[in-house]
């Protein structure tokens, strides 16, 4: 039974056909979407996928295809392995085309990705009845080589999945774990969201950077530029991510307690817990600010773990710092699109009743 359930993949990035070569190498009827025709007809040609590294072979892709709708036709589970920022672009799209049962799982969804798409849909009139859910974190450290191969760093041990509502995700988890143990069921998407670690990670270092980023020096972004002192700002920082977390009544590990779970990494800090990471070693500094680190990690993290807490009435100051300095460096707004409470369709609920709604989809 589980082998006879067909995966679409919406997105043929880095994550994307990682994960449609993965699931080919373990026999899964797979379909590949991308907006790109290069990469489509890359891995036509040669029918999957190369994976390389900490998984090594070839991975059949029965589909690649640009259009969505024929991506949507049968498919069981969708996973949509795009940046946060393109969310609702990909759920206007797929709203014609969803069909009832079908299961959605936003792969991952930054924060709150499932909200945020849950809206869209709503607004474009989808009446399709589908499950929605979402991850915390993607389950692979890779990047493209080329279109069609991957090089894979390493593999996650655990990766969070909700659905909204909560009272869905056992439907979920038994759906994907056969091909993916690794998913473990949480109790709502409050914990996939404020799980979202890259948020705190990838903006201040990247900023906190600048000077190296500008600079004509190779670089490591773990390695190099998570010092101490840069390890220390970004530790204060998560700890306003997890007061506001208990405040929703969550008990969320710290970034890096998410490193002894996830890579098996144990140091008295965040920074020698990063520089420790295996995983992180090979992962290249960028050249340029115009970087998923900040046009993604603000608008699609930042901006909501500051929305929540001001409704909660808690201190994010470097937060919201960081999202100050980021515009002003960037000199771009980075609010239009960014994942407000109105923007994710709950700006009339107190704390306690949108707590309620994620659970039990109810509103009130």
């Amino acid at each position: 039974m589980a082998k006879s359930m067909k995966w679409t993949i919406l997105g043929g990035g880095n994550g994307g056909q990682t994960t449609a070569g993965h699931l080919g190498m373990m026999g899964f009827d797979v379909t590949l979407y991308d907006i790109f025709e290069e990469t489509i007809e890359s891995i036509t040609k040669q029918g999957g996928v190369y994976l390389e590294d900490a998984l090594n072979g070839f991975g059949k892709v029965r589909r690649a295809t640009t259009n969505i709708e024929e991506a949507l036709q049968d498919a069981d589970i969708v996973l949509v392995t795009v940046p946060a920022t393109a969310h609702t672009t990909v759920a206007k799209a797929c709203a014609p085309y969803l069909k009832d049962g079908q299961i959605v799982i936003l792969n991952p969804a930054a924060t709150f990705g499932s909200l945020a798409f849950k809206k869209t849909l709503k607004d474009e009139g989808c009446t399709a009845n589908v499950t929605l859910a979402e991850t915390n974190t993607l389950l692979y450290g890779c990047r493209i080589i080329e279109p069609g191969r991957t090089q894979v760093f390493g593999l996650k041990s655990r990766i969070l999945i909700a659905a909204l509502p909560a009272t869905e995700t056992a439907n979920v988890v038994a759906a994907v774990q056969p091909a993916f143990p690794q998913f473990e069921a949480t109790e709502s998407i409050l914990v996939t969201s404020f799980d979202n670690t890259n948020p705190i990670l990838h903006p201040a270092t990247t900023l906190l950077n600048t000077g190296t980023i500008e600079s004509d020096h190779e670089w490591h972004f773990y390695i190099d530029g998570f010092t101490p002192s840069i390890g220390r700002f970004v530790e204060a920082m998560d700890e306003e991510r997890l007061a506001i977390g208990r405040a929703l009544g969550l008990e969320l590990l710290s970034c890096r307690e998410q490193m002894e779970v996830e890579y098996n990494v144990f140091e008295n800090n965040l920074a020698d817990s990063v520089r420790k990471n295996s995983v992180y070693q090979d992962i290249k500094g960028q050249k340029t600010l115009d970087t998923r680190y900040l046009t993604e990690d603000i608008p699609m993290g930042l901006v909501p773990f500051v929305a929540l807490g001001k409704l909660l009435d808690l201190p994010t100051e470097r937060m919201e710092v960081i999202i100050s300095m980021g515009q002003l460096v960037l000199e771009r707004d980075l609010m239009k699109d960014a994942r407000t409470l109105e923007n994710l369709g709950i700006e009339n609920m107190t704390p306690k009743e949108f707590i309620n709604y994620v659970k039990t989809g109810e509103q009130r």
